[in-house]
């Protein structure tokens, strides 16, 4: 498409209708895409740009600008992306000069040990970001890393201007077995289902109903009767069932945020310099940035922001939607906090007046009740 134009996202059924009326208008649908059942997009010209407005207004149909193309925009575009590549290529002339410098380290194998203990260790080799290195040891390297207590070996190597260190840790001990000094005891009013006592004397039993803080598992270990019971740790896993409760609130209009338009912009970042267009901010701005290395061997990095402007709007559901949508929700932090092993659940709803109704979650749950 050569000439200026807009582009619209529209939302709603019926797609031939208004294909219908726009031609009866003798108005130009070009790129006519179908993204799902309800949303579509295309381009008209800018000289229809009015009258397709209207006609999608008197259609009752749901639309938004995303996309514009004009003489002054591909100019202004045209010139940005000319800067963008100067930018490049200037620094890059300046970087190919620099081939004694570091630009990056990298630094792999590590999971206990953190990044900057490894790398306070390699500045000491005169080895960091920036830094100019004409000669590279990889056995000093090595040896110096390898210092760090909890690393067993260390591989080096510099290509260009990149140095990758790998290392390997220390294998790890097994934590010893959890226990406690004193009695095990209930979280929750429950009904015992499984008692595991690894150490120490088991003083439920499956079936048994306990409230809260009642002894599962006791820190002693019993004897020959008449003899004193003889302190130990306790160790164990004691599940129980457990009957959750929570109420919502829910509301059948709200007001919510929804997406109507979307750009993307593209900048440069090198040397603490940003290359490109300033970020928009304010009320309905949403942000997702992500960022790339350019090149291996240069100090520049590419970030893509994409920027969705929103606005709010009325929603509305039904009582029963709601009512499952909030089931969905207290389940949902529920299975998140206590893992149960397996759970049932019911809701009741009652009108509470206003467009707002109050929802009762059941949970029943086998869950563990206590441990250690």
């Amino acid at each position: 498409m050569n000439a200026s134009g807009v582009k619209l996202r529209v939302e709603g059924f019926n797609h031939a209708r208004l294909l219908t009326r726009l031609q009866r208008e003798q108005i130009s649908v070009l790129r006519f895409v179908r993204e799902n059942a309800r949303e579509f997009s295309f381009w008209v010209y800018k000289k229809d740009k009015q009258k397709t407005f209207a006609i999608l207004n008197e259609l009752c149909y749901t639309y938004s600008v995303v996309g514009e193309k004009g003489l002054k925009k591909s100019l202004l575009s045209l010139c940005k992306r000319a800067g963008l590549l100067a930018g490049i290529v200037v620094f890059s002339v300046a970087v190919a000069f620099s081939r004694n410098y570091i630009w990056r380290v990298e630094i792999t194998g590590n999971e206990n040990i953190p990044d900057k203990v490894i790398e306070n260790v390699l500045a000491t080799q005169n080895i960091a970001v920036g830094k100019k290195l004409s000669r590279f040891d990889a056995d000093a390297v090595c040896a110096a890393v390898r210092a760090i207590d909890g690393i067993k070996l260390v591989s080096s190597e510099r290509k260009g201007t990149t140095v990758f260190v790998e290392v390997f840790e220390s294998d790890r001990v097994a934590p010893p077995l959890a226990y406690q000094d004193t009695d095990i005891v209930s979280r929750f009013d429950a009904t015992v289902t499984r008692v595991i006592a690894r150490e120490g004397t088991a003083l439920v039993k499956p079936g048994q109903h306990v409230f809260r803080d009642t002894p599962l598992i006791g820190a002693y270990r019993k004897t020959e009767e008449g003899v004193d019971p003889v302190p130990t740790h306790a160790s164990g896993i004691v599940y129980g069932k457990v009957a959750y409760t929570e109420s919502v609130t829910v509301a059948t209009e709200w007001m919510e945020r929804v997406p109507v338009s979307s750009k993307r912009y593209t900048r440069l970042h090198l040397f603490g310099l940003t290359i490109g267009k300033k970020l928009p901010s304010g009320a309905g701005v949403e942000i997702a940035e992500s960022s790339s290395k350019l090149n291996v061997f240069l100090p520049v990095r590419v970030s893509t922001a994409r920027i969705t402007q929103t606005e709010l709007r009325k929603k509305t559901a039904t009582a029963d939607e709601l009512a499952e949508r909030a089931e969905n929700e207290v389940l949902l932090g529920f299975i998140s906090e206590h893992a149960p092993t397996g759970y049932s659940a019911t809701r009741t709803v009652r009108d509470i007046g206003g467009g707002l109704y109050l929802v009762n979650v059941f949970v029943e749950a086998e869950i563990v009740i206590g441990g250690a």
